[in-house]
């Protein structure tokens, strides 16, 4: 089967960031609804691997990048990128890094999630940004898809009432999301 990584967001004590009930916990390893992140790459025919990496910092060379890349490079099964808040922006870095370093593997690449990362536009993460260097050097271009959203609205049925909505942007996803037959 598949596999789709799911990128956590940035780490935080307790206090800062909702869990699926509303209580803000701590999330030493990045804030992410899992369940709702893994059941989204369920519905879309993938395999969920979580890094318990958080997204913070965003750069080529963050913990969460290094296992990113490290992790695509040694398992083929890799076709599918969930990247939520923090990990949403380490995203457009790790596609970068791919570019350079495995450009001949980007065209394993099926699907780009980005949730909760606003900074970034969507074109950001777009195949296309990545395939012009792709074909100068006669390397099989990518051709992903990218869902791109930012946060869902405070009054969407998924976000509890006065929660911070930014949390919720998985299960808004999901919801969006019909289960497989």
């Amino acid at each position: 089967m598949k596999k789709m990584i799911i990128l956590r967001g940035n780490s935080a004590g307790a206090g800062t960031y909702p869990d699926e009930q509303g209580n803000k916990i701590a999330w030493p390893n990045g804030a992410l609804h899992v369940g709702a992140a893994k059941e989204f790459a369920q519905r879309k025919g993938y395999e969920p691997v979580v890094l318990d990496k958080p997204g913070q910092p965003q750069s080529k060379t963050s913990p969460q990048a290094n296992a990113t890349v490290e992790l695509f490079g040694r398992d083929p099964e890799i076709a599918a990128f969930y990247g939520f808040s923090g990990g949403g922006y380490n995203m457009r870095h790790i596609l970068d890094r791919l570019s350079e370093e495995n450009p001949d593997e980007l065209w394993r690449i099926e699907l780009v999630v980005i949730l909760g990362a606003p900074l970034q536009p969507a074109s950001a993460f777009e195949a296309g940004k990545y395939n012009r260097a792709l074909k100068k050097n006669n390397i099989v271009p990518g051709s992903w898809t990218v869902i791109y959203r930012t946060n869902p609205p405070a009054d969407h049925a998924v976000v509890p009432k006065g929660a911070m909505a930014h949390m919720f942007g998985p299960e808004w996803l999901l919801a969006d999301t019909p289960a497989k037959p």
